[in-house]
């Protein structure tokens, strides 16, 4: 692995990216990232309509109530299924080839499989959003699609992830970087925790208390090992490009690389504090939730430490500011992470609204916010045209920044309001539940801000596709009307 110590010395990702091959490059990724992305803005728009749905009947329970399928109960898991399995790993396998061709300087040879393996994952995801509207949820968070939907995610996910790996093959690149750790790690950590968990909770169900534990450590790695590493490569590799400088403290990466790897992966099942679970579970993930003081004291180095004296840079890059909003809120989750490994702080905060912004404030404030900032860049290089409109980028910006900070923090400060409650027996359950409306209520008014913010987005980039279309078209005309002349 290529650090600081090798020369040419203190040269981050974004640094030794090519440039000679990057046309042919983007070229040859052109038509598999455009059925990507457009695949991810539709599942992230259908999410950001449920969302609100779900969000608005938490303090309106008559909202849809006369339809069995719009219920809470299947709308919430139906949302989150198609956030995480339709918007986010669509865009994740769009970013991560992408930064794995740059780094590795290898063109994509061919597109076909690739493609078939996007329409077999997003037919996947649409059964299994399907099966959980019709009532045949699994009940068990991040793992609610329905059995029959997971050997078609299966194919597709080997038929996408595989080209990452042909592409590295095939570059010309002698090195490793940061960004290549994390992606490999991604690439190879989801397979083995998805395989596992569907074995162990859906196909051949374990008994008993171990259930709990599976579905912790398969929930925590998969936003850890899975959505964290994929935006931690991004963000190793577009922070120094956009600052135009190198990652502070760049000799420290690879340390936190693997103490977030090690002990990371094992961190997910301190949330079954005060559970019914052995002790030594329940200490054994606090002690590796400690352990990610390490990684995040690192990635203040490195990030942080990248932004000093820069902040200015701030004000004339829209992904910029995405990035720089994605690593206050990894911070802040892995902080929360730590601290929900105390006891004293898990009995007050879990069962409440606290965990659902934990969980809010790593997908949309962290992932999403920094994969926004890497397609802001990517896009324009890959269909060759500038962004359609800036105007719009500034309203996504502004919209999920509000939206989310909005949301994160009405759920957290109520979520906490909510457990000192619970823990007071002097306090009815019916006032509890009637405190906790206004938080609910302004959580819904974020959520409409942060889906018109994707709103926003969808439009953007539609729009600089039809560009990019009309640019392509334009083209042809021009090559063919001049082919005449040349052959006389």
């Amino acid at each position: 692995m290529a650090t600081d110590s090798h020369k040419p010395k203190q040269k981050s990702d974004c640094a030794l990216a090519p440039s000679c091959d990057a046309s042919v490059i983007d070229a040859s990724l052109r038509a598999p990232l455009t059925v990507l992305i457009t695949s991810a803005l539709i599942w992230l728009l259908v999410a950001s309509a449920l969302s609100v749905v779900a969000a608005w009947q938490l303090h309106t329970p008559s909202f849809f109530n006369n339809c069995e399928y719009v219920t809470y109960g299947r709308i919430q898991p139906a949302q989150s299924s198609v956030f995480i399995y339709g918007w986010g790993f669509n865009a994740a396998f769009a970013v991560s080839l992408w930064l794995m061709a740059r780094l590795s300087r290898g063109a994509l040879p061919g597109c076909g499989v690739l493609l078939l393996g996007t329409v077999f994952w997003n037919v996947g995801v649409t059964l299994g959003t399907g099966g959980i509207l019709a009532g045949f949820s699994t009940s068990m968070a991040s793992l609610e699609m329905p059995g029959f939907a997971t050997p078609l995610l299966w194919v597709a996910y080997a038929l996408i992830a595989a080209w990452s790996f042909v592409v590295f093959r095939a570059g010309r690149s002698q090195q490793l970087f940061a960004s290549q750790w994390y992606l490999f790690v991604a690439l190879l950590a989801f397979p083995w925790i998805y395989a596992i968990a569907q074995v162990m909770l859906v196909f051949v169900p374990v008994r008993g208390t171990v259930q709990s534990v599976i579905q912790a450590w398969f929930a925590g790695n998969l936003f850890l090992l899975w959505f964290a590493s994929i935006a931690l490569a991004a963000i190793y590799y577009f922070l120094p490009k956009l600052l135009q400088k190198p990652v502070s403290s760049y000799y420290l990466a690879s340390t936190g690389f693997w103490w977030l790897v090690v002990f990371g992966s094992w961190a997910g099942i301190a949330r079954l504090i005060g559970g019914p679970v052995p002790a030594w579970v329940q200490t054994f993930g606090a002690a590796a939730s400690f352990m990610l003081l390490v990684p995040l004291f690192i990635f203040v180095l490195n990030f942080l430490g990248s932004f000093a004296g820069n902040w200015s840079s701030l004000k004339n890059s829209y992904p910029l500011r995405f990035i720089a909003f994605g690593v206050f809120s990894l911070l802040l989750v892995l902080l929360a992470w730590v601290a929900g490994a105390l006891h004293g702080f898990a009995a007050i905060t879990q069962f409440t609204y606290f965990t659902a912004a934990e969980a809010q404030l790593g997908y949309y404030g962290f992932f999403s916010m920094v994969i926004f900032g890497a397609l802001y860049v990517l896009v324009p290089r890959v269909f060759a045209t500038a962004w359609a409109n800036d105007a719009l980028i500034g309203v996504h910006f502004v919209a999920s920044a509000i939206g989310v900070t909005l949301v994160v923090g009405s759920l957290a400060v109520g979520g906490i309001n909510q457990g000192l409650q619970l823990a007071d027996a002097s306090v009815a359950f019916t006032a509890v539940t009637t405190g906790t409306l206004p938080y609910l209520f302004s959580a819904s008014v974020g959520c409409v801000l942060i889906a018109i913010g994707q709103l926003a987005f969808a439009i953007n980039f539609f729009w600089t596709l039809a560009n990019a279309s009309a640019c392509c078209v334009s083209s042809v005309k021009q090559l063919l009307s001049a082919q005449p002349e040349a052959t006389r």
